[in-house]
């Protein structure tokens, strides 16, 4: 790492504790110690922005004098002199308190250290010193131990999942983005969505770990953990369409894009034992469909089940709209799911007859009416 760029780093701490007011000084003798609120940090690439490490130390002594004073991290690798590694200049400060990122462990302080290693733990020894500034006289605590391990997880593969995507929460058949190799720390996706929410993940292996919705923006991402204990937020589709999903892992951000299309699906098919052609892939039933995004049927139906394909595919790998639970009942105010697989819910018309049938994709309503 280069001089200039720690100098900048040191810079930028010691502008934020610069801002904060000056202490009550102590007006007896204590005790210097420093305390981490982790002992072990594991450092994460993923999680950018997020506090990785917390260090908090006693006010020491003025000996009564009403001098301030000055402190002073100091950070090197185990069984190493102190005064050979980093120092960060705190200064006068009320809370005691210092923190690093994890962006901050990976670019700035762990390139100091030569041998620190990818995946594996390294000890460190930190120290704080107090400096009254009216006398000069310092105070040393006594030697911190820290285990800190960088972990550049594999991101070259992210996977959106969830009851907006085409194959709903299904692991095995989640959405792979594309990597963008020259940025390292970019992803893009897009495609058909529905109306329902997604969420990230970074396995398909299990459900962590992943990528959730920050509570506060939502187009900030948290990647959660097992350690982690944030809440499991998802992103929120409102309406069908085609979107482009944009992530960058490296500034926690992503940015979701409608995309201008034309039409939606082309086509919509009746199956089940309600319909004419039963659950025959042969003698399916076509809808009519007189304007975008607008299905419609008018004609016999037999008391049963019965469910929409948007494609004609036999081995039931396509897309259908579904009911919104098991045996459905119909009615003229429904609504429907649009996925692959499983939760295989359908619709039960009650009685032979003729039916009116209305599909609005964009609303996600159906509407079942007796003639």
């Amino acid at each position: 790492m280069s001089n200039f760029r720690f100098i900048c780093f040191v810079l930028c701490a010691l502008c934020l504790f610069s801002c904060q007011k000056p202490q009550d000084e102590p007006q007896r003798d204590e005790s210097l110690v420093l305390k981490a609120l982790h002992d072990s940090v594991v450092c994460n690439s993923r999680m950018g922005d997020q506090m990785a490490m917390q260090l908090t130390w006693t006010a020491g002594t003025n000996h009564g004098t009403g001098s301030a004073i000055a402190y002073t991290i100091d950070m090197n690798l185990a069984d190493s002199a102190l005064d050979n590694g980093l120092h960060f200049e705190i200064g006068r400060t009320m809370d005691r308190t210092f923190a690093l990122t994890h962006r901050q462990l990976i670019d700035s302080v762990l390139p100091f250290f030569a041998s620190v290693k990818d995946n594996e733990p390294t000890r460190f020894a930190m120290r704080v010193r107090a400096k009254v500034l009216m006398s000069g006289e310092q105070q040393v605590s006594e030697i911190l131990p820290v285990s800190i391990v960088r972990n550049l997880a594999d991101t070259t593969r992210l996977y959106l999942i969830g009851d907006a995507m085409p194959n709903g929460w299904d692991r095995d058949h989640a959405a792979q983005l594309q990597w963008d190799m020259s940025t390292l720390s970019g992803y893009t996706w897009t495609g058909k969505m529905h109306k329902g929410e997604f969420k990230i993940l970074a396995t398909t292996e299990d459900w962590i770990p992943c990528y959730v919705r920050d509570a506060q923006d939502e187009t900030h991402m948290l990647y959660w953990s097992e350690t982690e204990t944030q809440d499991d937020l998802k992103w929120a589709i409102e309406a069908p369409g085609s979107y482009t999903i944009d992530v960058d892992t490296k500034a926690l951000t992503i940015t979701i894009t409608v995309n201008e299309i034309t039409e939606l699906y082309d086509h919509m098919y009746m199956i089940g034992d309600a319909t004419p052609g039963g659950w025959s892939w042969d003698h399916l039933t076509s809808m009519q469909h007189p304007e975008k995004d607008l299905f419609i049927y008018e004609g016999a139906l037999n008391a049963g089940q019965i469910k929409f394909p948007t494609e004609i595919k036999s081995d039931w790998s396509g897309e259908m709209l579904y009911a919104p639970t098991p045996d459905c009942p119909v009615s003229e105010n429904g609504t429907f799911e649009i996925h692959t697989g499983d939760p295989d819910n359908k619709w039960v018309v009650p009685a032979a007859g003729n039916w009116s049938i209305t599909i609005n994709i964009q609303d996600t309503t159906i509407s079942f009416k007796q003639l």
